[in-house]
């Protein structure tokens, strides 16, 4: 069933919601849907409802036909997802993915080795498209809860977030003794970093730019202070900043449900 993003939903049968005009216009002229069918809506914040098309003037609403849900297992898991801006279309698959894959937030952010100047257009203009790009994904994927993409921000910035920043380091693999390679594998810093996660300390990944973080910026994420960073690696390979965030968030989606299932 086709779905439309509205910001808040009726309680009650008979009800009716306007379709935000950007949602209007891709059930009308991208999917070719007509007054009276009927449409799933969800509200982004894990719930939904059906209901079915009609015109009020030049608006676009929908009746609702039945009362909202809320389906817990279609929300975001307590994954958030920090990752330098990467160039081309790069940065659009990540966002993709990372709301397939159940990232509760994204936070961009610009990092010296950055290649995208966000001041031709303006961070406001980058963050839209790709929230855009994040709620298209978030119906095409069944998910309920959206992934906020926040304002993109500087490095010094996520330096001051109040979460478990896991920095996922492509030199660790080579730097680490034989004897603490495995303490420093990824999988190894998820497990003792998740159970954590019911104290209200979320995960948030630390993914670089294309060559990684600059020497400037490395010194102070490895600074003494920065106890709360943990490094971690996935191997030997170095993989490209696209898929290492993608791996890492599938490691931590993976040992978050198995602790859940336990």
């Amino acid at each position: 069933m086709r779905k439309a993003l509205c910001s808040q939903l009726p309680t009650k049968i008979g009800d009716s919601v306007e379709i935000p005009q950007n949602e209007s216009n891709h059930l009308i002229s991208v999917l070719r849907l007509k007054p009276d069918d009927t449409i799933e809506i969800i509200d982004g914040n894990g719930k939904s409802a059906q209901g079915i098309l009609f015109y009020k003037g030049k608006s676009l609403f929908a009746k609702l036909t039945t009362l909202p849900i809320e389906k817990k297992e279609l929300h975001s898991h307590p994954i958030h997802l920090s990752m330098a801006i990467l160039k081309g279309d790069a940065m659009e698959w990540v966002i993709e993915k990372a709301v397939e894959l159940g990232v509760r937030s994204f936070t961009p952010f610009v990092s010296e080795f950055s290649v995208v100047d966000l001041r031709k257009k303006g961070p406001e203009a980058f963050q839209e498209r790709w929230q855009k790009i994040a709620d298209q994904a978030l119906k095409q994927c069944g998910r309920l809860s959206r992934m906020n993409i926040e304002m993109p921000t500087t490095f010094e910035n996520i330096l001051l977030k109040k979460t478990q920043l896991i920095w996922l380091d492509e030199t660790l693999a080579y730097e680490s003794e034989q004897a603490k390679w495995s303490e420093y594998y990824l999988p190894t810093i998820a497990n003792t970093t998740i159970t954590q996660i019911s104290t209200g300390l979320e995960p948030e990944l630390l993914i670089g730019p294309e060559g990684g973080f600059s020497p400037n910026e490395k010194n102070r994420l490895l600074q003494p202070s920065k106890k709360e960073i943990k490094r971690a690696h996935a191997g030997a390979a170095i993989l490209r900043a696209e898929t290492a965030a993608l791996w890492g968030i599938s490691v931590f989606t993976c040992k978050l449900i198995d602790q859940i299932k336990k």
